[in-house]
């Protein structure tokens, strides 16, 4: 990650949000599903997603919820989002440009708040969390998201290497244990944990995030001759010429006192 960390971020993504729009991970996953079953979404909530991407978060959200504002760091991605939400016609969500780390809400605004996909990209996590928890009201819920590092150090240091030499605005993905600490450092009642996993192909995994050639030849190599132990936690196969893998993901649901 550059010295500007979140410019950095806002360059990534403003020059690929297309590719965001159409990603299979993102439309639809696992980890979402398990995301809207934690939330438990109802029409009386009033909802915000949090770095919302291209927005299929917040559209899978807004007809479960009264209201639901969606806020994004890169105007390249709200306006992809933006033109999903007018091509299927929904009226209750509201895009905005914003920073995850100093919401521009007020305290105790909103009855759910979510993240996915997003939380290992923020130069300060548990800024942000806690911006996220400030913004809920109390007995509200904040999900988090993300695909997480293993616990042992070693595996969770080579993921995150491959992941910033595959994005350069990728800041660290964090084991559960220490994402579940974050939770109750806030104060926030964690009320449920599920685990999943996100589901990868590497041609695409690179071309998404528009990595230079030499780069992604690279990691195909790395990835290709990968310890056993490596091979087994991330289940990298081979079947042709494709590469399959896979992070591991966690949704995590936290009760405001």
């Amino acid at each position: 990650m550059s010295d500007d960390p979140k410019r950095s971020v806002r360059d990534q993504f403003e020059s690929r949000a297309a590719w965001y729009t159409v990603s299979q991970v993102h439309r639809r996953s696992d980890g979402l599903d398990a995301l809207l079953r934690v939330a438990a979404p109802t029409l009386a909530d009033r909802a915000l997603d949090v770095a919302t991407g291209t927005g299929f978060t917040a559209l899978a959200l807004a007809p479960r919820c009264d209201q639901v504002i969606a806020l994004d760091l890169t105007p390249g991605m709200v306006r992809e989002a933006r033109a999903l939400r007018d091509a299927r016609g929904t009226r209750n969500l509201e895009f905005c440009l914003g920073d995850a780390e100093a919401l521009p809400f007020r305290a105790d605004t909103f009855d759910l708040v979510t993240c996915r996909h997003a939380a290992h990209h923020f130069p300060h996590i548990e800024q942000a969390l806690a911006e996220m928890t400030r913004v809920t009201r109390p007995r509200g819920r904040v999900v988090l998201d993300d695909t997480c590092a293993p616990e042992p150090e070693p595996l969770a240091a080579l993921m995150d290497d491959w992941e910033r030499r595959r994005d350069p605005s990728h800041a660290a993905s964090y084991p559960p244990s220490r994402l579940r600490a974050m939770f109750v450092a806030l104060g926030l009642d964690v009320v449920d944990v599920v685990a999943t996993r996100v589901h990868l192909e590497f041609g695409d995994w690179v071309r998404r995030a528009g990595v230079p050639g030499s780069t992604a030849a690279a990691l195909r190599k790395e990835f290709l001759d990968a310890a056993p132990h490596a091979a087994a936690a991330f289940l990298i196969r081979r079947e042709g010429d494709a590469i399959h893998f896979s992070w591991d993901e966690i949704v995590i649901l936290g009760v405001k006192p």
